[in-house]
């Protein structure tokens, strides 16, 4: 007869897996754009708690080493000159939700140039954009208790139409677990081209999750099940928007595998000028949590059409 300790075990790892079937088979089908907002509209004030409580506190860590490589592209653009004597730091951040990633690069900017002996510190700008008006009141919030006012500036919109924004305008760009909700992401991927700089140490970082592929071994497999299952249901339990949140599982399964994902950014081919297109070059891919979380850094230049 199993012992109480082994049911308890059981029942831990079941009752999410049969909570995540039974929410996909009685549920309608959540909506597939969630470009627009809506969801995280939804569950915009519990949306840090829920990110913290499904990603076990883990995911600042993945943020983090986002911004310090946006840190260390910005300070070789400056010591090329890429960006100019006179000239302030522009930081684009898509998908920024709450501010954390945008709050993040300025920490992380200050850190890394009060530590620098070589390189001129530069006045900091970063605008943060998203769908969600929900969201980007929680950010406001946010960055004003932290009295960066000053240097953040929240606005709506969509990846997908950057309208108000001026071509080869900033330096560099994030983008943290959006990618995956735009369906249109090749027209957001030249629309992000268009907006940055095509000098000298100009980046664009994207991190993101997929499925762990299958060579990742018994923690891989641990991570799918925990993608799959536990994340949807508890993160629909915790949002008290189960149909919304129940996408997540979706949108992680749909979303392209790394090295399909990298030959999409490389094969894209967006407006340029005259015999030129504009293209991203991937210069690394950065595997994390057991190969379920990644991060993309990107070079926006352009290629002679052939």
């Amino acid at each position: 007869m199993p012992s109480l300790k082994r049911i308890i075990i059981i029942v831990i790892f079941t009752f999410p897996i049969l909570a995540s079937i039974a929410l996909n088979v009685f549920l309608p089908k959540p909506p597939s754009d969630h470009g627009s907002g809506s969801m995280f509209d939804l569950i915009a004030t519990r949306y840090d708690f829920i990110n913290r409580a499904l990603a076990l506190n883990l995911d600042i860590g993945w943020r983090k080493v986002m911004v310090k490589e946006i840190a260390k592209s910005v300070e070789k653009s400056i010591k090329s000159g890429g960006i100019g004597i006179n000239d302030d730091v522009h930081v684009l951040d898509l998908a920024t939700g709450t501010a954390d990633v945008a709050i993040l690069l300025a920490e992380e900017y200050d850190n890394h140039f009060s530590s620098s002996a070589t390189t001129a510190k530069k006045d900091l700008h970063i605008l943060g954009v998203d769908p969600s008006i929900n969201m980007i009141t929680v950010g406001r919030e946010k960055i004003k208790s932290k009295n960066m006012s000053n240097r953040i500036n929240l606005e709506i919109g969509d990846a997908r139409e950057l309208t108000n924004l001026p071509d080869d305008m900033f330096n560099a760009a994030t983008m943290s677990f959006g990618i995956r909700n735009v369906p249109e992401k090749e027209k957001a991927l030249c629309e992000i081209h268009r907006v940055l700089k095509k000098g000298k140490g100009t980046k664009f970082a994207i991190l993101e999750f997929s499925e762990p592929p299958s060579e990742a071994g018994i923690m891989g497999a641990a991570a799918r099940l925990f993608i799959r299952h536990i994340v949807p249901s508890v993160g629909a339990f915790l949002s008290g928007a189960p149909r919304e949140y129940m996408h997540l599982q979706n949108s992680i399964k749909e979303f392209p595998a790394p090295k399909d994902f990298i030959a999409l950014m490389e094969d894209l081919r967006c407006d340029g000028s005259g015999d030129k297109a504009g293209i991203f070059v991937v210069d690394k891919m950065k595997n994390m949590n057991f190969g379920s979380v990644q991060l993309y850094i990107a070079t926006p230049t352009y290629a002679y059409l052939e």
